[in-house]
């Protein structure tokens, strides 16, 4: 491509709809991660799936992001994020058809939710990569916060679209609807890929160096290479492992405790199918606001990692408080915390990378370390709930097993905070050195 005027070099789209379309096509992995949970008690009360089995149609997403996350932070960071987009667009379709076509064989449905789960793990890597790398400093901790809102704004799609496929075409429809949101997605990104117009900047100049820079961005490029090559100091290091483990051991909790509300909801307390989806909702909408609310208040300047721990202790005590808190006012109470404690921990572990790493080149790598600790977690969780919910015969019984999951997640939190300052000191130099031209 040309750039306008005379002058050759890398052309982009606007910043604006690379942005934009970064954060969309998170909310689009989460929902079809999540559009299972909010139909999981029809699909056991139809095809008798066993209680492990169904989690693993959940946790089979963890397994192929474990195999494939730093793989795909090495890809992104050396073909550019908008590449593997379009890559994992219709790799997501194409799982939800093959679950489609079977699902009374749980075998069938586990490898559509396989296929589902390649294209989940790039989408997690190259969405917040696209969404933040063209971000000015001023405005990273609000899309961060955007960013973290991934996950419940997800759900939140799942829980509304739910009972309008239940009404009219039966759960079936909701998968429909992802197919259809897949091939929307895949003409915006080859929109954006294919675009040559850029905005106009003061100068020629400063126009071809911004279109450069995007374009480095959505494609890869020398500067990409050579922060492959560049390690991270032990500071970072030390920051990355402590953050993955945080992810790894808090998420556990939270995808277990998001995939088997619903049935809890309905099997041990009795509730319509429509009236758990309501309940659903509850914890979704705070996570989704407190995601936001998280990224302005550290916006403020309040130390992440601080934020980070707070949050994570109220969650190990809400799991600790459970076998009396499982039900009623309590319940709803917890219910509540919970919300609001979830909305605030993801967003300090998506901040956590950019922290770390201040050079752009490098934050795929981080990512992709920090999510392979995310779907370690994703893996273990649902399906020990299962198994846990399966031997005892008692959903609360499982409280303990998950309450010192998340203390020692907390433990992880507070050793963040002799990392970070360090970090948080030296990595100016390190952001003025690779800061592109930004919005």
């Amino acid at each position: 491509m040309t750039s306008g005027g005379g002058g050759s070099g890398p052309q982009a789209a606007p910043r604006g709809a690379l942005i934009g379309l970064g954060l969309v096509v998170l909310v689009f992995a989460a929902f079809s991660q999540f559009k299972l949970p909010v139909v999981l008690p029809l699909l056991l009360d139809r095809y008798a799936y066993d209680p492990v089995l169904a989690g693993g149609f959940m946790s089979v997403y963890a397994v192929l992001g474990i195999a494939l996350s730093l793989w795909i932070g090495r890809h992104v960071e050396a073909r550019g994020p908008l590449n593997l987009i379009l890559l994992a667009l219709p790799l997501m379709a194409g799982g939800t058809l093959v679950s489609l076509a079977a699902p009374q064989l749980g075998g069938i449905v586990l490898l559509g939710r396989a296929v589902e789960g390649a294209a989940f793990a790039i989408l997690a890597v190259a969405g917040p990569v696209l969404a933040t790398s063209l971000v000015s400093e001023r405005h990273r901790n609000l899309v961060v916060g955007l960013v973290a809102a991934w996950m419940p704004a997800g759900q939140l799609l799942a829980a509304v679209l739910a009972p309008l496929a239940l009404a009219t075409t039966g759960w079936t429809g909701l998968w429909l609807a992802s197919v259809a949101m897949a091939l929307g997605l895949i003409a915006w990104a080859w929109h954006l890929r294919g675009k040559g117009s850029m905005a106009a900047g003061p100068s020629r100049a400063k126009a071809q160096a911004q279109a450069q820079a995007q374009a480095q961005t959505q494609t890869g490029g020398a500067a990409a290479g050579e922060a492959l090559r560049t390690p991270w100091t032990r500071g970072q290091k030390q920051a990355l492992w402590l953050t993955a483990g945080v992810f790894m051991l808090w998420s556990g909790q939270y995808l277990a405790y998001m995939t088997w509300l619903p049935e809890y909801l309905v099997g041990a307390l009795g509730l319509t199918v429509e009236e758990a989806l309501w309940i659903y909702l509850i914890p979704i909408v705070l996570v989704g606001v407190f995601n936001v609310l998280s990224g302005l208040v550290l916006r403020r300047g309040l130390a992440v990692e601080r934020l980070l721990l707070g949050a994570v202790t109220v969650q190990a005590l809400l799991w600790w408080l459970l076998p009396v808190s499982s039900s009623g006012l309590a319940g709803l109470l917890s219910l509540c915390l919970y919300g609001i404690t979830a909305g605030i921990v993801p967003t300090c572990l998506f901040t956590l990378p950019t922290e770390a790493v201040r050079n752009t080149g490098q934050r795929a790598r981080a990512f992709g370390s920090v999510m392979t600790g995310r779907n370690l977690g994703v893996f273990l969780g649902p399906l020990l709930l299962a198994q846990l919910v399966k031997w005892s015969g008692d959903w609360v019984a499982s409280s303990p097993a998950f309450a010192v999951l998340t203390s020692l997640a907390a433990v992880l939190s507070l050793l963040l905070l002799f990392v970070m300052p360090d970090l948080r000191g030296t990595g100016q130099a390190d952001l003025a050195a690779s800061k592109p031209e930004t919005l």
